[in-house]
């Protein structure tokens, strides 16, 4: 577990990820409850999927499909990630969050306002961290066109306030914490006055069943173990919108055998598609970046003796 107490205030750094680029465009979704995205909100208050490391999920109304670049999520929504996933989501005021593995996260509700057509815009939203790992951080441009946002993280435990930061933050059912890289967040937990965590490093955490313990400092190792926690792993599954790479989980006679397919991996996270090839039916997943991540999801897909993928192999997309 994470230590909480004060260490020399010289040791903390500030975060050196850096953002993944943003969606080229929005993909069509699919039938049904996702096929009924509403334009106002689209074109407003919707936050995008813009990079998925395989498997995950998005969630509405109880009803479940693969994660994949372009697909919108609005208020009630959920995105979930598997052992060893990630995910990137874009917000409207070009903001980001990037998820670990093993994460729930929920939007609540998002509103976009714009007062004058060429000025800023003013995000506000109410966001929950389930379980898992979080974090968020302001975009350079969006900064430099001087968008504001005031946004709330609730957690098993506590709320965190955000008023334009780049942060780090985790709940299970063993403690909450949260980490500033750069900015400002104030963690409130019930009637108790807020923790501000206003300097890069500073880190709070609450164990459960055990007292709270004041703000501390997180070590180098701990801050590069936080923000490692949410970034995309190279080569191991990502898929990125206009990635050129793709997937063949195997070449079917029939129609019917590649929809059983489809389903099953789609069940399982992986956004699969069927396209007739050749007089046969081929399952494919589309949109990887690279092949050592196309050969990934193969592995991962063989591994999983239960979807029945025996052959399949990689191939480059062509245009």
């Amino acid at each position: 577990m994470y230590s909480t107490h004060a260490l020399r205030t010289n040791t903390a750094t500030r975060s050196v990820a850096t953002h993944a680029r943003h969606a080229l465009g929005i993909l069509l979704l699919g039938a049904g409850l996702w096929a009924s995205q509403g334009v106002a909100r689209a074109a407003t208050a919707s936050t995008v999927v813009e990079a998925v490391q395989l498997p995950a999920w998005v969630e509405r109304n109880g009803q479940r499909r693969p994660a994949e670049p372009g697909v919108l999520l609005r208020d009630n929504d959920k995105a979930i990630t598997a052992g060893h996933s990630r995910m990137l989501l874009r917000m409207a005021d070009r903001s980001v969050i990037k998820l670990g593995e093993q994460t729930e996260f929920h939007i609540e509700a998002v509103t976009l306002r714009q007062p004058q057509a060429a000025g800023p815009s003013e995000l506000s939203a109410t966001l929950r961290l389930v379980t898992g790992v979080f974090r968020y951080a302001t975009d350079y441009a969006s900064k430099a066109l001087g968008n504001k946002r005031e946004l709330n993280l609730k957690m098993a435990t506590a709320t965190v306030g955000i008023r334009g930061t780049d942060f780090w933050s985790m709940t299970d059912a063993a403690h909450d914490a949260v980490c500033m890289f750069e900015g400002k967040v104030e963690v409130v937990r019930d009637a108790k006055p807020g923790i501000m965590l206003d300097k890069p490093g500073a880190f709070w955490a609450v164990f459960t069943g055990e007292p709270e313990k004041p703000a501390g400092q997180a070590t180098p190792d701990q801050l590069a173990k936080f923000i490692n926690q949410a970034e995309m792993q190279p080569g191991q599954g990502i898929l990125l919108q206009g990635g050129r790479w793709r997937t063949v989980a195997g070449l079917m006679p029939s129609g019917v055998q590649a929809n059983a397919l489809r389903a099953s991996l789609q069940t399982a996270g992986y956004p699969a598609d069927v396209v007739a090839k050749d007089g046969k039916f081929e399952v494919r997943i589309n949109q990887l970046a690279t092949r050592e991540d196309a050969e990934a999801v193969l592995k991962q897909l063989q591994a999983n003796t239960a979807l029945g993928v025996t052959d399949g192999r990689v191939a480059l997309a062509t245009r």
